[in-house]
């Protein structure tokens, strides 16, 4: 006997071992990662949190439930004996009972705890914020930190209260059609079916009503957490209580909490006493109450609030407007008048040139295109992104794209194992160019550019390698037999062996997880593994980061720069809540700060997170919670926070709040006099409208000494296409994260980018040129619109390219056009444009101009080269989807040969 229930221990925890397999070896590989990473406690915090809150959770929903059933229990046996029942049944039933409150109460703790474990360690660690809300005076920690895990606790607690109620319907009902007594009168000499003195009802209802009390004390809560609610109400004018929340839903909620808890007391009474009528009356109390607070709410709303709502709704919308513009860090904006004259002078743009000098004529979409088909060198190489930046580059401050050559494993052929993760297991190089200067073919000046990277600056780059990208999603395994392929050098291939901190050793043991985790046998197959060969696995940049703080929001674009000699990616992060009391919601979210910083190696993977705004309570909550997390930004490497850009993620959110919420007196909010909205633009002359996306730029603002990176947007009047507000923020040194507004003159008409682009079609000299370069297979193509605030006046931009038709045909950016007042040039370059409508003369503009738009390369290039090697990437490319590799190889060979000979 003891054998058997040996064997059938063993078969169980087989079993529940197989079940569980994947998590075991998850929680194994999850442990050795984040040790790698430095953030063992971080992972263990949560894991603690979710134990500490889950088993005293099991422990009180496993002993209510046994209360509950011992209560049940007694029932169903006198309920048995009443019937003439056999009552043996019941000891049967305890097993299964054990068995399956076992299995309820641990799902219920454990899913609880593994959804709200993060809402206990806030409730915990809750820093204020030193802001109360307007109508019931509570602090707006206690709407972010403690509030959600009360509700959810409200929720949970309630839910289980039915589910115990279900299962007293269903015991009953399975027990009284088995012993064929359901509905039987008690009383056995009637012999009529008598509803309300049945067994079920008389037995039943005493379970019932014990919950039906615990059910009108949720119901208190409840409406005690309605109360609390109101400042997210949407029934008024704005997000938020309105005047009929707070003078008729309040009072009558209050009331209502009162009632269901006198209410509860008189169904306790009334179970002691066994009467049913007096619970029957209290519980129609309460549905009546609930009747009248919805009939009161509807004839206050409609009979005195509607016909005086400016007047009875004007604090509530200032409450709606103040925490809404608070909540998305916008009250504090340096707003001015922007006079938008016509009076600029040449000395003026002399005194402007460095603003001039970063004037960005190079676009994002046909740079990064051309990043992708002259600089990937091989096809698995690709430019995922591009990023602005701002670099002194010989001593002269300059804005700069930046683009990483990333490895694209999908593009590898032959997509083998070893291939995409042992030998090409990482990207190599970025490509550098300025913003504000092309080659006399119309394409990116690079001053960092090809493989291994020729710098033409004084920024130090000794390590070009990119293990962790924006997008490298494959594991890599390192330190194996093979060489990892670095970068391609001619007709050979230069390798390298890795050399960085990052990875998870692959013994023997890790060997069988990797395989389990992967699903791949090759783990244990392959005979390039040694014994100090590591895998690195999270290399997505995002992925990697979000895995040790998924608390966190973070923005879609990091951005890589160089420090040292070596690549680091910048990434924020966000503190984001949904919870602030009268704050008017924003994609899903009505607080948002930038918070947290972070760093990421290239080459070993290390994360680094680092406070950014110390004064916001939800980041100090985070910082309670994981003390090992967070480190302090002095200990960050100057070089690297004057990089630091302000994200256009969250910018672009506080542009949309800004074009209602500029406004700040609530009667001309009611009256939504003044509405903004982004400013449209056209791809084409004569294509349709879209919102213009923010832009970086390097500017002097106006009545500042120098100029300094500005993140800008341009807002035009709701529904009409003049432009009304200059709106940026400012991020270098001291001065980050400070908004500007500049609003122009109501009577006046400032061209938005689209009435920009009109004024361009109308132009007959410009069109007619347009038109004749759109044709015989060319094709004009516009960049991105520019306007440059310059003292009182603005200065529009206009990159213009051409390309030839179809896939393979290359932009080049051939002319630009540039307006002031009533001026527009078509020139070919800025400086030419500038001449013509300021009317400078020769010798000035060379002495005082800015660096060259069109620049002769400082390298020689041969330009039938170039179209030589063009030809043959090309046919390369047709020979490797034909599937002829000699031909392909061939061409490769002749591709390197060429490129060897242009570095030379």
């Amino acid at each position: 006997m003891k054998r058997k229930m040996l064997w059938s221990s063993l078969i169980v925890i087989l079993f529940v071992c197989i079940l569980f397999l994947n998590k075991i070896v998850d929680f194994i590989i999850n442990v050795e990662w984040y040790k790698e990473v430095g953030y063992l406690t971080v992972y263990f915090t949560k894991l603690i949190a979710i134990c500490k809150l889950m088993i005293p959770l099991f422990i009180i929903i496993y002993i209510s439930i046994v209360l509950y059933w011992r209560s049940l229990r007694l029932s169903i046996i006198k309920y048995r004996r009443a019937f003439e029942v056999n009552n043996n049944k019941v000891k049967n039933e305890k097993r299964i009972f054990i068995i399956v409150n076992f299995i309820v109460s641990f799902l219920f703790s454990y899913a609880f705890a593994a959804t709200y474990w993060y809402r206990i360690l806030q409730f915990n660690n809750s820093v204020p914020f030193n802001i109360k809300d307007p109508i019931l005076n509570l602090d707006v920690s206690f709407y972010i930190f403690k509030l959600p895990l009360i509700q959810s606790l409200h929720s949970m607690i309630l839910s289980l209260i039915i589910f115990l109620g279900l299962i007293t319907l269903v015991t009953y009902f399975i027990l009284s059609v088995k012993d064929k007594v359901i509905w039987r009168n008690f009383k056995k000499d009637s012999g009529k079916i008598d509803i309300l003195n049945s067994g079920i009802t008389r037995f039943a209802g005493k379970q019932l009503a014990v919950l039906a009390a615990l059910v009108m004390i949720c119901v208190s809560i409840g409406y005690i957490l309605k109360c609390i609610g109101l400042v997210y109400s949407q029934k008024g004018v704005t997000f938020g209580a309105g005047y009929t929340d707070a003078h008729v839903s309040l009072l009558l909620y209050k009331i209502i909490a009162a009632a269901s808890i006198i209410s509860a007391v008189i169904i306790f009474i009334s179970i002691l006493v066994s009467k049913v009528k007096p619970i029957i009356v209290s519980i129609t109390v309460i549905v009546a109450l609930i009747l009248i607070k919805s009939l009161s709410y509807t004839v206050v709303q409609n009979f005195i609030v509607k016909s005086n709502q400016k007047t009875l709704e004007q604090p509530y919308i200032k409450y709606n407007i103040d925490y809404t513009r608070k909540a998305f860090n916008i009250e504090n904006i340096d707003a001015n008048p922007f006079q938008v004259k016509d009076n600029l002078t040449s000395q003026d743009i002399d005194n402007n040139m460095d603003t001039i000098n970063n004037i960005r004529i190079n676009s994002f979409e046909p740079t990064l295109e051309f990043y992708n088909q002259v600089q990937i060198i091989r096809y698995y190489y690709k430019f995922n992104n591009i990023d602005v930046d701002r670099y002194n580059i010989n001593g002269k401050f300059n804005q700069i794209f930046i683009g990483t050559r990333e490895i694209n494993t999908k593009a590898i052929d032959p997509n083998t194992w070893q291939n995409r993760h042992l030998i090409y297991t990482h990207g190599y190089g970025i490509v550098m160019n300025k913003v504000n200067s092309v080659t006399s073919e119309g394409q990116p000046n690079f001053v960092i550019k090809d493989m291994p990277p020729q710098n033409s600056t004084d920024i130090k780059l000794d390590n070009a390698r990119i293990y962790f990208g924006e997008k490298t999603d494959d594991y890599a395994i390192v330190d194996t037999k093979l060489k990892e392929f670095d970068y391609p050098k001619g007709s050979e291939n230069a390798t390298n062996n890795y050399d960085g901190s990052a990875g998870i050793k692959l013994g023997f043991i890790n060997r069988i997880l990797f395989a389990i985790n992967q699903k791949d046998i090759n783990f244990l197959l392959s005979r390039d593994i040694l014994k100090e060969s590591k895998i690195l696995i999270n290399r997505s940049i995002k992925d990697r980061v979000s895995k040790i703080a998924p608390f966190l929001n973070y923005d879609s674009d990091p951005y890589i720069v160089m420090s040292g000699g070596k690549l680091y990616w910048i990434l924020d992060g966000y503190t984001v809540s949904d919870r602030y009391p009268f704050a008017q919601p924003q994609n899903n979210l009505n607080y948002i700060r930038n918070s947290v910083k972070v760093t990421v190696d290239a080459e070993n993977g290390n994360v680094n997170f680092y406070i950014m705004d110390k004064s916001d309570p939800i980041v100090q909550s985070y910082a309670k919670i994981f003390p090992d997390l967070f480190k302090d930004m002095n200990k960050l490497s100057p070089d690297i926070v004057q990089h630091f850009k302000y994200p256009k993620d969250l910018f672009n959110i506080q542009c949309s709040v800004l074009g209602k919420y500029h406004v700040t007196d609530p009667g001309v909010f009611y009256s939504g006099e003044d509405l903004w909205e982004v400013a449209k633009n056209q791809k084409q002359v004569s294509g349709e409208k879209y919102s213009m996306d923010s832009s970086y730029m390097v500017m002097k603002l106006p009545n500042e000494q120098k100029e300094e990176m500005i993140l800008l947007q341009y807002f035009n009047m709701r529904d009409k296409d003049n432009m009304v507000a200059l709106f940026g923020v400012r991020m270098d040194g001291e001065n980050y994260g400070k908004m500007v507004l500049y609003k122009f003159p109501a009577e006046k008409t400032v061209y938005s980018p689209y009435l920009f682009k009109q004024k361009l079609n109308q132009d007959t000299t410009i069109s007619s040129q347009l038109s004749l370069w759109n044709k015989d297979g060319s094709e004009v193509q516009f960049g991105d619109t520019i306007i440059v605030p310059i003292n009182q006046s603005l200065v529009y931009v206009e990159p213009m390219y051409l390309r030839a038709s179809g896939k393979e045909g290359i932009p080049e950016m051939k002319r630009v056009i540039v307006s002031y007042s009533d001026k527009m040039v078509l020139a070919e370059s800025i400086d030419d444009a500038l001449q013509q409508i300021f009317s400078y003369k020769q010798d000035y503009n060379q002495e005082n101009s800015s660096e060259s738009q069109i620049e002769t390369p400082s390298y020689d290039i041969n330009a039938e080269k170039l179209k030589e090697a063009k030809s043959l990437y090309e046919q390369a490319l047709e020979a490797q989807k034909n599937g002829d590799w000699s031909k392909y190889g061939e061409n490769i060979k002749k591709l390197g040969d060429i490129i060897d000979s242009l570095q030379k």
